[in-house]
């Protein structure tokens, strides 16, 4: 019966479309409710037996049945897409390996798990129920969630697991953090030791809102007054451009603290293009540690995060998640310093 059903398929130009279960079930003589069963785990009521089950099995290789993940995914309720949220995503391809490393430790965490990964630049504030929860993913890592009233009040009212990387949960879900406080304090007490006491704290002003900018910079001045030292914080371009004309303005901190990776090394640029020496005329610390800080002009000494395990852990508590369990957070990430070529002793005035 088989293979008159094969012929005749040929015959009928059947090869030129999917394949569908009721073509399998026509082949092997069952129902389409037991192919189902033997090929996708369906309907657990339907008992078929083995030599039934081998033969359902054999048509469909037979016959080279394909799959539907769409329609399966609408049938246990699950698309297997994860998203990132990652608002300000660019400049992946300038240097800076944050995005890049951050991407990576998800992407070897739920492509085992046969999950399609899926980037997000953007999100509607004011509907992100319906930005998110519209049925195309599973879940949601949400990178550098904004502090915003808007985004809480709906999030806790959203459909699908959401898992924030670098906020601290205010808006009630699962996050992800390295030990921002830490990593400044770290920093801080480097460029005191060498004698450093006008230290300037800077970023980008599209970053103002990102959650761990806003800790990174109530930390700095914190320390800062603690240790009795003037608290000086900036928000500048993206380019880092506003550096020059702080310096000719009068701009005299012998060393800066960049609140990532990029914008430091975006100082350094800017710091050469105007003769500047460094470290002798200026001390500059980034905040992220990847390799790429080993490629800068000088090498950058940086405050390291572990971007990658948290990725991983931000990846792992959101399948937790999908799959119906309730984890907690996990503890606080540790944050260390590595120090390169970009900082010194400040130049003595003559």
């Amino acid at each position: 019966m088989m293979n008159r059903f094969i012929a005749e398929s040929t015959r009928k130009g059947i090869w030129t479309m999917a394949v569908t279960l009721k073509d399998i079930a026509k082949a092997a003589g069952v129902s389409t409710s037991a192919v189902s069963h033997i090929l996708h785990g369906g309907n657990s009521n339907i008992r078929v037996g083995e030599v039934k089950a081998a033969e359902i099995r054999r048509v469909a290789k037979d016959l080279n049945y394909i799959p539907n993940a769409l329609a399966r995914g609408l049938r246990v309720n699950r698309t297997h897409i994860v998203g990132v949220l990652f608002e300000n995503f660019a400049g992946i391809d300038s240097g800076p390996l944050y995005i890049a490393s951050l991407l990576n430790g998800v992407a070897r965490t739920v492509m085992p798990r046969h999950y399609i990964l899926a980037i997000l630049s953007e999100v509607d504030h004011d509907d992100v129920v319906g930005s998110l929860s519209n049925g195309r993913l599973d879940g949601v890592i949400w990178c550098k969630m904004a502090r915003d009233s808007r985004v809480a009040d709906q999030i806790r009212n959203c459909q699908i697991p959401i898992v924030a990387m670098n906020g601290r949960g205010e808006t009630g879900s699962i996050f992800v953090a390295c030990d921002n406080r830490m990593g400044i304090e770290l920093a801080i007490d480097h460029l005191v030791e060498l004698g450093h006491q006008r230290i300037l704290f800077v970023n980008e002003v599209e970053e103002d809102t990102a959650p761990d900018r806003i800790e990174r910079r109530s930390a700095f001045i914190d320390a800062m007054e603690r240790r009795g030292l003037q608290s000086d914080t900036v928000s500048w371009d993206w380019a880092m451009s506003s550096f020059v004309e702080y310096r000719k303005a009068g701009g005299n901190h012998t060393a800066i603290i960049g609140w990532s990776e990029r914008c430091a090394g975006q100082i350094l640029v800017r710091a050469r293009e105007i003769g500047l020496e460094l470290p002798g005329d200026l001390s500059v610390v980034g905040f992220d540690s990847t390799n790429y800080c080993e490629t800068t002009t000088p090498r950058l000494t940086a405050i390291r995060q572990p971007i990658g395990e948290m990725a991983e852990m931000a990846a792992r508590l959101l399948l937790r998640l999908i799959d119906g369990e309730q984890p907690e957070c996990p503890p606080i990430f540790p944050c260390s310093l590595d120090v390169r070529r970009s900082t010194a002793a400040p130049r003595q005035k003559s």
